[in-house]
């Protein structure tokens, strides 16, 4: 008896110092806000390339890489891809879905024939135009519908914070088909950063300051639409 005793008491502290684990690793990182960032493109699928050689597949997991040392001890940031590897658009949605995410920022350049425009741009799922789909349609599509309104205001809390970043002629935002929200259950807006195809431009998306500001400006969009 005195020995079953003994052990009662040395399997009650374990299941005490288990609960106390288990409560702490809620307390401290469980319930904090899950933030999708997307670094487009990757592997074989470089995107745009700058007159110097610079890839977007490369300057977009380093700026969302920039973003997470931002955000990391405040929310739990997930990454799509955290290395040079390619992944199609709907498996992105795939996996922000499966991290439950509160919201999903995919992160990009822009470019274009000019090479000297520099701006922002923001987008968000645009509504089909005519009657509103009916229930039991397109289930991949009506999956994000009910957050096409967060996503515009995520897009405008974003458009505050990059509009002070020195440098870029200004923040557009528009709404458009845009592939990579369908299906996904939660806000999502897409953010090209500057003109790659602008030489000065793609110096300044090389250097790691410029991208820890930008960085700083994009999670102050997403702290600032977290936040009531």
């Amino acid at each position: 008896m005195l020995e079953n005793g003994r052990r009662w008491r040395a399997w009650s502290r374990v299941a005490v110092c288990v609960m106390v684990l288990a409560l702490a690793s809620v307390s401290d990182g469980e319930e904090r806000q899950v933030v999708v960032l997307d670094p487009g493109h990757g592997g074989a699928d470089v995107g745009l390339t700058g007159s110097y050689g610079t890839r977007e597949k490369d300057v977009t997991l380093a700026l969302a890489l920039a973003v997470r040392r931002q955000l990391g001890e405040r929310y739990d940031i997930r990454l799509t891809r955290e290395s040079d590897r390619g992944l199609k658009g709907v498996r992105r949605t795939e996996r922000a879905n499966s991290f439950h995410g509160d919201l999903m920022i995919s992160l990009h350049t822009g470019g274009g024939i000019s090479r000297e425009t520099n701006r922002i741009a923001l987008f968000v799922q645009r509504e089909k135009k005519g009657r509103p789909m009916a229930q039991g349609g397109d289930g991949w599509d009506e999956g994000h519908r009910p957050y096409i309104p967060e996503s515009q205001a995520l897009a405008a809390v974003l458009k505050r914070s990059l509009s002070l970043l020195d440098g870029y002629e200004g923040v557009g935002y528009s709404g458009v088909p845009l592939g990579m929200a369908r299906g996904a259950g939660m806000p999502v807006v897409l953010v090209e950063v500057g003109n790659l195809t602008n030489p000065r431009e793609e110096g300044r998306l090389e250097s790691p300051e410029h991208l820890r500001r930008v960085a700083a400006a994009v999670a102050e969009g997403i702290e600032g639409f977290l936040t009531p």
